[in-house]
């Protein structure tokens, strides 16, 4: 909910931001740069054509099609190394030479993204779609089609390669909880991570077979744990170690599970990659060791790990939109239709049970000030039930639920006061226009010596000025009060969705 001021009184303005293609006109291009200059780590747009953009990683030396605004907000996220808060602050008096060119995520603040320009080792933030376009339009090298042929393209556009993420080194976590910050650290190994991705990710079968049999057993190939893979009794025993420092209960530990598996990075880059679909299937361990994933993936993490939590969970499919979440056992009354299985979005936080209103290149988005709809799936279409497991049921929707309640009345409350002060201005402006009036008639009186009638409107005017006061005073109050309530309320909206 954002403020604005009118000319007397504060009132609730609801702000969209349009995000729409931005286009490079001809002729404002740099000097191409020649291919035998280093390269990596610049953004270099095609002089030549319609001044396509590429990013060049430093990793591997393979070049990525930044295209639209989204397009390369996404692939150069998807092409971030995690780094800490104190050392981006470094970062920012000095950077490393070594970091040249890279894209660095604030890992302990919800994975902010800064590119590392290799001419001046200064950082720039790429913040939104915008943002990152931006920077691209700003710090792009220009180049001939025929240097530019002479660099690789990345086999899969926007996914890092193997080969650059650190083997049998520890990951970081980080991701909020009840508002407060979390990391958790775990080590993986190389050799299980390239099992997993080289594992079989096709059901094969013989005979008929309905899609919804086949759906269930292609799932159920990506629950199989390798041998020697312990990486998700290791984390549900370090995210239990937390809640047991913290008192929590069995289901707060389930949220703080889940918000881990929300607060991965959601792999938009990959998403484009592959045409809007996953043709790359995840496994859990591949998931963690990546640090990234589209819905399938992170839902496929996020039931595994609930499954060891001994949670009731399943896979949620929804056809229509192209989604899919992780379905919590949870009283009948409260789930999804009947189902038995609450709602657990898993490509952005969500309290446990909200079902997000809007999806954006599959990744739902969180914000929203409509607190009406939110505990029903209908506008996703159809649901599919997966890979269903029984076990502990989760209460916490009902506290979810009165907590929606209570923002919506407070929304409503507020909208309802915005008529008033605007009728109480307009009052406020009618007595000051009468008392402008009266006040100018006074003084004619007076300038031509006309006492008598003069006198004969001072306690009028007082009258007035009095009443115009005591309402004025009453408004001032009311605004003060509604601005407090509009704060209060705005900062509800964020402890919600945890921004």
């Amino acid at each position: 909910m954002k403020i604005t001021a009118s000319s007397k009184y504060l009132r609730i303005i609801s702000v969209l931001v349009l995000t729409g293609a931005i286009f490079l006109s001809s002729g404002i291009f740099p000097a191409p740069a020649s291919a035998a200059t280093n390269l990596n780590g610049r953004i270099l747009l095609q002089v030549e054509s319609h001044g396509e953009a590429w990013y060049v990683n430093p990793v591997n030396s393979s070049r990525y099609y930044l295209g639209r605004p989204d397009d390369a907000f996404g692939i150069m996220r998807a092409l971030g190394l995690g780094v800490s808060n104190a050392d981006l602050a470094k970062f920012k008096i000095s950077a490393p030479l070594r970091l040249s060119g890279r894209i660095l995520l604030q890992v302990q603040d919800k994975g902010q993204a800064y590119y590392l320009s290799p001419t001046n080792l200064k950082l720039y933030y790429l913040g939104r779609p915008a943002d990152a376009f931006n920077v691209m339009r700003a710090l792009g090298l220009g180049i001939t089609n025929a240097d530019l042929a002479k660099i690789k393209i990345a086999s899969v556009s926007g996914s890092v390669p193997a080969e650059s993420v650190s083997l049998d080194a520890p990951l970081s976590f980080a991701f909020k909880y009840k508002n407060s910050g979390y990391t958790v650290n775990q080590n993986f190994s190389s050799a299980l991570y390239n099992s997993y991705k080289s594992a079989i990710k096709v059901y094969s079968y013989s005979g008929a077979a309905s899609d919804a049999t086949l759906r269930e057993a292609f799932y159920g190939l990506f629950f199989n744990v390798k041998s020697g893979d312990t990486s998700l009794n290791d984390l549900i025993f370090k995210l239990k170690a937390i809640a047991l420092n913290n008192n929590w209960t069995a289901d707060e530990t389930l949220e703080f599970t889940l918000a881990l598996a929300q607060f991965i990075p959601y792999d938009n880059a990959k998403l484009l990659a592959e045409n809007n679909r996953n043709n790359d299937p995840y496994y859990p361990y591949e998931t963690l060791y990546l640090d990234r994933g589209v819905c399938s993936d992170k839902t496929f993490l996020a039931v595994a790990l609930l499954r060891k939590l001994g949670y009731g969970a399943a896979i949620l499919d929804f056809p229509t939109a192209n989604h899919s979440a992780v379905g919590i056992a949870c009283p009948i009354d409260q789930s999804l239709a009947g189902s038995g299985y609450c709602y657990g979005e898993t490509t952005n936080y969500f309290p446990l049970g909200v079902v997000p209103s809007d999806l954006s290149s599959g990744q739902a988005q969180t914000g929203s000030e409509e607190f009406t709809g939110l505990f029903d799936a209908a506008h996703l279409g159809n649901m599919e039930i997966y890979q269903k497991t029984s076990g502990q049921i989760y209460y916490g929707v009902a506290a979810t639920r009165a907590k929606v309640a209570s923002l919506k009345a407070a929304k409503d409350y507020l909208n309802t006061q915005d008529p008033l002060l605007s009728a109480q201005d307009a009052a406020l402006k009618i007595q000051e226009a009468e008392i402008s009036s009266l006040k100018s008639q006074m003084g004619t009186y007076y300038n031509n010596g006309q006492i008598p009638q003069y006198n004969s409107l001072v306690g009028t005017y007082n009258d007035l000025i009095n009443k115009y006061n005591s309402d004025l005073s009453a408004y001032q109050a009311a605004i003060n009060d509604y601005n407090q309530k509009v704060s209060d309320f705005n900062q509800a909206v964020k402890d919600f969705y945890q921004k």
